[in-house]
């Protein structure tokens, strides 16, 4: 085996088999930590002094031998290089040496407290050694013995009687010791060592250099590079520890990672170390406290006094285990944790805690204790648990928190204590998956009823079951917290003070349900505030409710300005961490003001924080850039990052709020053409509360922008008429939110009702402000399309500058294309072709279809009922076909069709492949509006 960094103390030994005439006996001690390479160095030793023509006895100490008087020398003397004559010689002697060690017992050493020396009668040492040195004479001779402190007394007792007497014979005596917080054999060195042919060579561990040639030899040397300042730093350069990393690395084939992996064999090599170091009870209680701990804290948790716990840490250090107090990796506190039984581990995580409670320690490293011990038994646990959790939640450590509640919910013996306990880990859980939390509703209601619920959960559970679309359950726990009796509106930061569980006043309730107001017996409980708060209070320096009811009261009365300077302010007061969803509320409201700027440089401060956030946090924050992106024509990333949005969070957890990204994914595959990938996301189910929110009016809004891109207007015509009446009635006529009359407009324009898309358009646009730019844009757009043709290029102008700074380059493609049509009607055909190559150009940029060069390029020659394609052009189809088609123009999808005939899919698509044949089209766009004169009432439901 080649020896890395131990040349020096090689040749030291070497050197000791030249001959001298004066003083050839010598004694080397070779001492170190655990694995440093005693053994190997020795060995090596051995071997080229045998090559050199010497013999070599040897011995390897063992505990499980130190009670047998003689044992480590009776391996000298049955070594092969002894006559055999000698062998039974030595034998008899040995027998003899070990029945009078036995009959006598031992005595005090005078050395170490509790050691011992054998009695082992001079004659049988004088004989031994007289073996030896006989042997010296026919040829030099090396006696090894390795691990001497595990060596019985009375072959200790011989070894130090026979290097008194080597004299000047050709004999070297090699002994190895392992470091340890105590020394077995005291005598060995002071005796021992104070003889003048003495010696003791003390082995370092590896340096990183050291470290690389040793990985170079088995995974060569660009990995060994690469891998030898994370090896040195783990291994502090304890050979034992690199070679079984090299191992693990072996195993792992053949992926051959260019990083550490820590495997059974590293986990073994570190048992080993601390075995042989007799510091295995320590190491686990340095694995179990926090790093850093004081020794009389490590002391008093094994019952050990102070000096033993330095000279432990002392031995550690040096086996490279540990780096001042603490495990130099945690692969190594992994290693000692993971060599104990699990009943073991738990004893003494729970100790810890114990221990570290008494003494004072934080909340959170004691309840880290109780954690791995999975037990939180004792009286003070349960607090120590919420505490700590509080605490990871507030630094956004939310599944640490909900880890901590977890453990103290199933611990918790306290009926009265239970439900509080319940309501924080279903408000931890909630920021991962409101799903999850949800089923913690009927016990929490339960306790509610019961009073007791701390103040202000009656209000949380109320906030959660409207995000889950069930307001119906909310308004009934409200009705019973409320008493029947109105709560104070006048200012939304104050709280309720009445009954047991008083709640802080559901300001908000009627922005987020306002059909609900309606409902009779509740006008009292929801009375939303009438005027905005007085805006003279300060403004605190952390988000208020006060900030909040402010932006919604700006938006609720259309004031844009105001919204934007509320959501700014809210935004500011934001801090890093992830406590609510409002700060996200205000980056759609930036959105729906035109902001997009503002919008979009939120999204990325705000994302430079998100590493810490929980799911739901990450979830809301991707469905706004997934927004802005939707918003600005990047329909290629929106689509992105609405997936990724609905894939952080399940359909159930987003309860209302999942049409939002929903709404955005059809808007932006509906714009890119991509109409059979808008299927999946209009079959999602949705939470029947839905139809009680503003959260459903973009999804109306998406699915007839759907309607009216598939030749459905008159489906789109009424989706978009339902937002607009549920806007109407609900106070929230807001154009930046859902510009309803445009999106009407447009679908009339495509049925040829130029007159009613004129009047929306322009009641639509009364209505903006100057400042929503991209709004106003595309109103103007459609207006210039349904006003007479000496207005339409002021108009459709106007249109493209506003369009040009709201930063919408898919509307702006739109709108260039319908102004380069306008040039070419009226003979301008090199500006038109001009305007026309840039409005594709931004079409293909953002990922759109066919924008064409009109409004409604497929209908471009419909009459005034939508009717391009008369009866002769469907002459050809056949029933099936013509059953098949109508239903396509009409929205729906292969599937939906195929479950409406009653046949397989494969059929349907292979009907449109004939009907697309017959027509002379190639998709389902270009499928004639006509066919929606085709009665559909005869086929089967």
């Amino acid at each position: 085996m080649r020896i890395v960094e131990r040349t020096g103390e090689l040749l030291t030994l070497q050197n000791l088999l030249t001959p001298d005439r004066d003083r050839p006996g010598k004694v080397v001690l070779i001492e170190g930590a655990a694995a440093t390479g005693k053994t190997t160095l020795m060995h090596a030793f051995a071997a080229r002094a045998v090559e050199a023509g010497a013999a070599f006895l040897s011995a390897s100490a063992s505990p499980a031998e130190r009670e047998l008087p003689l044992s480590a020398v009776n391996q000298l003397f049955h070594d092969p290089a002894l006559p055999p004559a000698e062998v039974e010689r030595a034998d008899r002697l040995i027998q003899d040496g070990s029945l009078t060690v036995r009959a006598l017992g031992v005595r005090p050493a005078g050395g170490a407290a509790g050691e011992a020396a054998a009695q082992v009668p001079a004659p049988i040492l004088s004989r031994l050694t007289a073996i030896v040195l006989k042997a010296a004479e026919q040829r030099p001779l090396v006696v090894g013995v390795d691990d001497i402190h595990h060596a019985d007394a009375a072959s200790v007792q011989f070894l130090l009687y026979l290097a008194r007497r080597i004299g000047t014979a050709r004999v070297v005596l090699v002994l190895t010791e392992c470091l340890r917080p105590t020394r077995s054999h005291s005598l060995l060195h002071t005796d021992l060592l104070r003889e003048p042919h003495c010696r003791r060579l003390r082995l370092r561990p590896l340096s990183e250099e050291g470290v690389a040639e040793l990985l170079a030899e088995h995974v060569g040397t660009a990995i060994a590079a690469r891998l030898a300042p994370e090896c040195h730093r783990v291994t502090g350069g304890n050979p034992l520890l690199v070679n079984a990393l090299i191992e693990d690395h072996r195993m792992a084939e053949p992926t051959r990672p260019v990083s550490l992996t820590f495997g059974d064999a590293f986990r073994q090599a570190v048992l080993t170390c601390l075995y042989r170091a007799e510091a295995t009870t320590l190491a686990r209680a340095i694995a179990v406290l926090p790093g850093g701990v004081s020794g009389g804290l490590l002391g008093e948790l094994v019952d050990a006094d102070a000096a033993s716990v330095v000279a432990t840490c002392q031995v550690l250090q040096a086996a490279g285990l540990l780096d001042a107090e603490s495990f130099r990796h945690e692969a190594l506190r992994a290693a000692v944790l993971g060599g104990m039984r699990p009943d073991e581990r738990t004893a003494l995580h729970l100790r810890a805690a114990e221990l570290l409670h008494r003494h004072g320690a934080p909340a959170a490293v004691v309840a880290e204790r109780l954690l791995a011990a999975d037990r939180a038994r004792a009286p003070w646990a349960v607090a120590v648990l919420r505490e700590a959790a509080e605490q990871a939640f507030a630094e956004g450590r939310v599944a640490d928190a909900t880890d901590l509640l977890r453990l103290a919910l199933r611990e918790c013996g306290d009926d009265d204590q239970r439900p509080a306990v319940q309501l924080d880990l279903a408000r931890a859980e909630w920021r991962i998956d409101p799903a999850t939390a949800a089923r913690h509703l009927p016990d929490l209601v339960r306790g509610l009823r019961r009073g007791r619920l701390p103040a202000g959960g009656g209000a949380t559970l109320v906030s959660w079951m409207l995000w889950l679309g069930r307001p119906h359950d909310a308004l009934e726990i409200l009705t019973e917290v409320s008493g029947g009796v109105a709560v104070p509106h006048a200012d939304p930061g104050r709280r309720a003070e009445r009954g047991p569980c008083a709640e802080p006043s559901p300001w908000w309730l009627p922005y987020a349900y306002p059909g609900l107001t309606r409902l009779e017996g509740l006008g009292d409980i929801l009375r939303p505030p009438g005027d905005a708060p007085d805006t003279s209070v300060p403004v605190p320096v952390a988000p208020s409710p006060r900030t909040e009811a402010m932006l919604v009261n700006a938006l609720s009365r259309g004031a844009v300005q105001e919204a934007v300077q509320r959501a700014e302010q809210l935004l500011e007061e934001a801090g890093p961490a992830f406590r609510s969803p409002l700060p996200v509320a205000a980056i759609a409201a930036l959105v729906y003001a035109d902001e997009l700027d503002a919008a979009e440089r939120w999204c990325d401060t705000l994302g430079r924080s998100t590493a810490s956030w929980p799911p739901q946090g990450r979830a809301l924050l991707m469905a706004m850039r997934a927004l802005v992106h939707q918003a600005r024509g990047r329909l290629e990333s929106a689509v992105k990052c609405a997936r990724e949005a609905l894939t952080l969070m399940t359909p159930k957890g987003w309860g209302v709020v999942i049409a939002i990204p929903l709404a955005t994914m059809v808007v932006s595959l509906t714009a890119a053409g991509r109409y059979e990938e808008v299927e999946e996301y209009l079959d999602m189910p949705l939470p029947e509360g839905l139809f009680h929110s503003p959260f459903v009016l973009p999804h109306l809004q998406a699915r007839g922008r759907y309607y009216l891109a598939i030749n459905r207007p008159k489906a789109a015509l009424a989706e978009f008429r339902t937002c607009g009446e549920l806007m109407t009635v609900w106070g929230f006529d807001l154009p930046g939110l859902v510009p309803w009359r445009t999106d009407m407009a447009q679908a009339h324009l495509v049925l040829g009702d130029r007159q009613n898309a004129r009047r929306l358009a322009a009641e639509q646009l009364r209505m903006l402000s100057p400042a929503q730019a991209r709004t106003r844009g595309a109103t103007l757009r459609t207006l210039a399309a349904a006003s007479d043709a000496d207005r339409r290029t002021e108009l459709i102008t106007e249109a493209v500058e506003l369009l040009e700074r709201s930063g919408d380059r898919l509307e702006l493609a739109r709108a260039l294309a319908d102004l380069s049509e306008l040039y070419q009607a009226t003979g301008q055909e090199r500006r038109a072709r001009a305007v026309e190559q840039r409005a594709r150009a931004l079409a293909a940029e953002c990922g759109a279809g066919e924008i064409g060069g009109t409004l409604s390029p497929r209908l471009a020659g419909a009459d005034e009922r939508g009717e391009n394609a008369g009866p002769d052009l469907l002459h050809g189809l056949s029933v099936a076909e013509l059953r098949v088609a109508a239903l396509a123009v009409d929205g729906y999808t292969n599937r939906q069709i195929a479950r409406r005939l009653h046949v397989t899919t494969s059929t349907v698509e292979q009907h449109l492949t004939k009907v697309y044949r017959k027509l002379q089209i190639s998709r389902r766009t270009d499928l004639p509006v006509t066919l929606l004169l085709q009665s559909t009432q005869d086929f089967p439901a």
